[in-house]
């Protein structure tokens, strides 16, 4: 029971994680240095413990899938301000577990124990039908005022960017332990230049990077890493499928966290739309998870 625990704890890092985003005031600049700062010195201090093993073609494969991550947090962090927190994580969960699924089936070959092709088909079927929910709007309604047109393109770029900072390492056979450093140090290097002023506009132009308000975004970098960091080793105890279905159940905390504690308003047909979506977003995780396990 107890590593289940724990393998579930990466939810709760994950879910805190986008409430802080949408709780504590700075701009987007801000927000995303601090975030890859925080994960960068977490992952500069775990790694000693890691006993990890480095090759060229591990570092760069690595660096690469860093850079990637910072492209799906930094579009991610960006689409939490456009569309609010509670509208984006079940809608940006679901469609990353669509991705990701469908990355697996084509590029690994997943799928193909008997009845997982069927389950899994069920599976996207059901995230699909909660992502639409949870994007519902009533005409006139406060969320039919947001700029989705820039949200959904956000949300597009944000999966491409965190679906790939887990497929290609997976595509490489390479382990988190090993990946964790050189990851680190890709979008570390990507959040310092790509942050700047001059390329990414905030605010009046000046560089508010290197002020007090940053700080508290570095605790929810280090959040992220943690959670990144146990999710990899608790997939070790439960299974890859499992710890990864575990781990999505952080968008029951944001999405809820979102409404209620950071005051996300939403009509009454809009909440039964997006508790209803939510509910088969998580159900639809837990059909994947099923899915991936019927390979084995």
């Amino acid at each position: 029971m107890l590593p289940y625990l724990i393998a579930a704890s990466p939810a709760l890092l994950f879910g805190t994680f986008s409430l802080i985003l949408g709780r504590w005031q700075g701009d987007d600049r801000q927000k995303v240095f601090g975030i890859f700062a925080g994960a960068f010195l977490t992952a500069l201090v775990a790694t000693p413990f890691l006993a990890a093993q480095w090759s060229p073609r591990i570092v760069i494969i690595s660096f690469i899938s860093g850079v990637s991550a910072f492209i799906g947090i930094r579009d991610q962090t960006r689409c939490l301000r456009v569309l609010g927190v509670s509208r984006t994580m079940p809608i940006s969960t679901g469609l990353q577990l669509v991705a990701a699924s469908l990355a697996g089936v084509v590029l690994m070959g997943e799928w193909r124990g008997a009845g997982a092709m069927p389950v899994g088909l069920v599976a996207i079927a059901m995230l699909v039908a909660g992502v639409w929910l949870t994007s519902r709007r009533e005409r006139g309604a406060e969320g039919d005022q947001l700029d989705w047109r820039l949200g959904a393109r956000l949300l597009a770029t944000s999966t491409v960017g965190l679906v790939g900072f887990l497929v290609i390492v997976q595509y490489f056979g390479i382990s988190g332990r090993d990946a964790m450093l050189p990851q680190a140090v890709g979008y570390g290097l990507a959040a310092l230049v790509l942050t700047s002023p001059r390329i990414m506009r905030a605010g009046d132009g000046r560089d508010t990077r290197w002020s007090r308000a940053t700080v508290p975004f570095m605790v929810a970098g280090v959040l992220w890493a943690i959670a990144i960091l146990v999710l990899m080793i608790t997939s070790s105890m439960v299974g890859v499928a499992t710890g990864f279905t575990l781990a999505q159940l952080g968008v029951i905390l944001s999405t809820l966290g979102g409404i209620w504690w950071l005051g996300e308003h939403r009509t009454r047909r809009e909440l039964i739309w997006t508790l209803a979506g939510l509910a088969l977003v998580v159900a639809g995780a837990f059909v994947v998870g099923y899915a991936k396990s019927l390979d084995v």
